[in-house]
């Protein structure tokens, strides 16, 4: 509120104590009051209130309170451009320690200055501290006057958050992707994740999910086309992803086994392990799909012509060595 709003409250106060017959002397002072304000009346109350408390200082004491006066300054105290920039760079110098980032109680009294001056006065400032003005905003001009005299910068930047490499997703990470991406049975839920997800992860991270879901590619396919293949393994059929997963890997396996220095005895282990997670149903429908065409009754009957098809070409390889 301006000192206007409350000196016409005073105005106002002046016809009413004439007609209820107040004694001269205090309309009078009423008017004198009035008139006081007049040099104030652009000002706010709040400043004003200032004012006068520094004056009860001066008139108690006989001197300002402060010997040294903020960059502002108060109601009766407008520096022009030159004191301004005599009392910013004064301030700096007493409030920064060099090699300091600017404290607190600096950053409080440059954004109130930064309120009461426009763009125009900051930059004759700027021009008083011999410093260019090719600046656009008063808040811009302010942090660079504070830069060049301080060498610190009153906009903390943040620091750049470390570039991800490819394949940074652990197991567990992965896994908590694809658990949450099997749970969600509204089409048009998991569509929008996936491609949430495409947008988050780098492309290997996307083939590392991909290919935990049981979808397979190459090294060509984009992100886009991962997302796709996510989407496709998630719609199909749990146990057909599991024995398409499953047949992918006997033909791995297969084909490291054809090698003149096969790891064997990997090999084995790995053969092992899949046989473990092959029930009698997933055990027939693997080795149908492996390639394997004759009748076959029994869990253990798959899992023999499993073996022994991963292996042909190893036992093959042997009997013409003999």
């Amino acid at each position: 509120m301006k000192v206007s709003v409350l000196q016409q409250f005073l105005r106002n106060l002046i016809a009413p104590l004439e007609a209820s017959a107040a004694p001269a002397l205090t309309v009078a002072a009423l008017q004198r009051a009035c008139q006081g304000l007049d040099p104030f009346q652009d000002k706010e109350v709040a400043d004003f209130a200032e004012f006068l408390a520094r004056a009860a200082v001066y008139e108690r004491d006989g001197h300002w309170p402060s010997p040294n006066p903020s960059i502002c300054g108060c109601i009766v105290d407008e520096p022009d451009a030159a004191e301004y920039a005599r009392r910013l760079r004064t301030f700096l110098e007493r409030e920064v320690s060099s090699g300091n980032p600017v404290p607190d109680n600096v950053r409080l009294e440059l954004n109130r200055l930064a309120k009461r001056l426009k763009t125009s006065q900051v930059k004759e400032m700027a021009r008083e501290l011999q410093i260019e003005d090719g600046f656009r905003g008063k808040k811009q001009g302010i942090e660079k006057i504070v830069f060049r005299l301080t060498g610190q910068r009153l906009s903390v930047r943040k620091p750049r958050a470390p570039r991800r490499t490819a394949g940074e997703l652990d197991p567990a990470t992965l896994q908590q992707y694809a658990a949450e991406l099997r749970n969600l049975t509204d089409n048009a839920t998991r569509t929008q994740r996936v491609q949430e997800l495409v947008k988050q992860l780098r492309g290997p991270d996307l083939r590392a999910l991909a290919e935990t879901l049981g979808a397979r590619g190459t090294a060509r396919t984009t992100k886009e086309g991962w997302g796709e293949k996510i989407l496709a393994a998630l719609a199909a059929p749990p146990a057909a992803t599991k024995i398409t997963r499953l047949t992918e890997i006997l033909l791995a396996l297969k084909a490291k086994a054809e090698g003149p220095d096969a790891p064997i005895e990997e090999i084995e282990a790995e053969l092992r392990s899949l046989e473990e997670q092959m029930d009698p149903d997933e055990a027939l429908a693997v080795a149908k799909q492996f390639g394997i065409t004759r009748p076959l009754d029994s869990q253990r009957e798959a899992i023999e012509e499993i073996r022994r098809k991963v292996f042909e070409t190893k036992r093959a390889r042997e009997s013409v060595a003999l």
